[in-house]
């Protein structure tokens, strides 16, 4: 941003046009991506995401491909379906989610400032 717009704009904060991005992880085993976070994702049916999990802030990364070379990346793709939801069966068998108290909603935090990488954290946590 250009020093004159940062000066004049500190302190603010930018507000979503669309209310806040967010992915929910639901009763079907789904990550579902909300159309304000696949703005901010950039992303379209049948692109795939890496999602890693970090399970001290229950905080969800999403990693574009290509942008880690680390084979645990590559294993960690996820496919986006047409109706925006990626398949999460084997993330709900490997960490501590009770389906039955579902839906989980994780809120976007924070991301790179290439596009690259964004940081969802469970809302409430």
């Amino acid at each position: 941003m250009k020093k004159e717009y940062s000066d004049m704009l500190d302190g603010f904060e930018f507000v979503p046009a669309d209310g806040a991005p967010f992915i929910t992880l639901d009763n079907q085993r789904r990550f579902y991506i909300n159309r304000t976070a696949r703005k901010l994702l950039d992303v379209k049916p049948y692109d795939r995401l890496a999602v890693a999990f970090r399970t001290d802030n229950k905080a969800l990364a999403i990693v574009k491909p290509g942008v880690i070379d680390d084979i645990h990346a590559d294993l960690a793709q996820y496919v986006i379906d047409k109706r925006y939801y990626m398949s999460a069966k084997r993330f709900v068998k490997q960490h501590p989610f009770p389906i039955e108290e579902a839906p989980y909603k994780f809120a976007y935090d924070r991301g790179s400032s290439d596009g690259k990488v964004f940081i969802f954290r469970l809302a409430g946590e």
